[in-house]
């Protein structure tokens, strides 16, 4: 989840968490009223630009622990980031996260590697996500 310190959501991706949400809310709950109604503003209900969206945190371009920070907030793009709170253990992990980057750094980094074992442990590392070396 920490990976989502970095980049940029396009409104496709997150519009079910500002518009319609249920037949009780038109916005998710879970999310700060005031990013909502950021959120809305750069992504109207019948939004028909092709690049609009949203960072995903306040620092897109930096590998920090501001991600963390908002999740506590409220200020997640996605449900499913936003859902980490909703669980003790993991909003535990969110806190320690929130509070001290190097941990982020640590467990980020350990993550990474134990994700690398994954289908035999292959080393390749791609130039672009989408494609295969």
């Amino acid at each position: 989840a920490g990976g989502h310190t970095l980049g940029f959501s396009h409104c496709s991706s997150f519009q079910n968490r500002i518009h319609n949400f249920s037949n009780k809310t038109d916005v998710d709950p879970t999310m700060n009223p005031s990013f909502a109604t950021s959120l809305r503003q750069v992504c109207p209900k019948h939004n028909k630009v092709k690049s609009a969206g949203a960072n995903l945190d306040s620092s897109p371009t930096v590998f920090d622990n501001a991600y963390f920070k908002l999740l506590l907030q409220g200020k997640s793009i996605f449900s499913s980031d936003q859902a980490l709170i909703t669980s003790s253990r993991t909003k535990a992990l969110v806190a320690k996260f929130a509070a001290n980057q190097e941990e982020f750094f640590d467990a980020f980094v350990k993550s990474m590697i134990k994700m690398s074992s994954i289908n035999g442990g292959g080393t390749e590392i791609r130039l672009d996500c989408r494609v295969v070396n």
